[in-house]
């Protein structure tokens, strides 16, 4: 089984950030040190769906981890390490077999790895990670972690820490990320590959067509540009990738921009 796990948000200082996102009334605490990658983080949690600020902490760790094909620290790099949405992760119960899966089909494998980072208060969490990709490909593909501990556990542990608690804007869920990508291939050869449903859809009026994947309660909703409009404006700009991250549940209605991300929350 597939999930939605957490999405990455790069920012030069997630502690600042924290700040900005408490202001509009999400629920952001610390995080840690990922002592082997140079980076440490901030956290938001919709319970177990999160976003996580990610910062450089140690430059010379960090170069060293964005020499790994595929990582998301290389996609930090190759992006001229712009703030902003960068990747996410798709939680799963089985990353081995998972691994021989997307090799069978013609992608390139990175892993699957143990990792581990020391929370604030000295204690350890630990998970497994597995990079996929292919050198042909416009866009990047998400990766997959493996936690060692089964949700339920992590989600009380999570509750309480303190970590998983009500938002002060509201009971938010994480409801759906969007992207804008050059085609579908990809996108719906890893949502098959997955098992995960997808619907497609045409808006003629904003000249694109839709491709949206339902993990667990999560939409992905890819966006291909078809003609002059939004998506074809922001395409010209920023490029393909994460255009923006939406979320539900809310008391009152925000559309924001924090250190290079958009944030979209609606009322319930």
């Amino acid at each position: 089984m597939y999930q939605f796990d957490h999405l990455v948000h790069f920012v030069s200082y997630p502690e600042q950030t924290l700040l900005k996102l408490q202001e509009e009334g999400l629920h952001v605490v610390p995080g840690g040190s990922h002592e082997v990658w140079g980076t440490y983080n901030t956290l938001s949690y919709f319970d177990l769906a999160y976003i996580e600020l990610i910062g450089i902490e140690n430059e010379e760790k960090f170069q060293e981890a964005a020499d790994k094909k595929y990582s998301l620290h290389a996609s930090y790099k190759e992006n001229r390490r712009r703030d902003g949405l960068t990747r996410f992760a798709v939680r799963t119960t089985t990353i081995e077999h998972d691994a021989k899966l997307f090799a069978q089909a013609g992608l390139e494998v990175v892993g699957p790895e143990r990792y581990s980072r020391i929370r604030e208060d000295g204690s350890e969490v630990s998970w497994q990670l597995l990079y996929i990709g292919h050198p042909k490909s416009k866009i990047e593909f998400p990766f997959f972690i493996q936690w060692d501990e089964a949700d339920t556990l992590r989600r009380k542990e999570l509750t309480d820490r303190g970590i998983i608690a009500q938002h002060p804007l509201g009971n938010l869920t994480l409801q759906a990320v969007h992207f804008v990508v050059p085609n579908f291939d990809a996108v719906e050869q890893i949502a098959q590959l997955c098992g995960a449903t997808i619907l497609k859809k045409v808006n003629e009026e904003e000249n694109v067509e839709y491709s949206i994947i339902l993990l667990d309660e999560v939409k992905l909703i890819f966006v291909k540009p078809i003609g002059d409009g939004v998506a074809w404006d922001y395409m010209l700009e920023h490029g393909y990738g994460i255009k923006k991250v939406v979320i539900s549940g809310a008391t009152e209605q925000k559309h924001f921009t924090i250190d290079g991300a958009q944030y979209e929350i609606n009322k319930k």
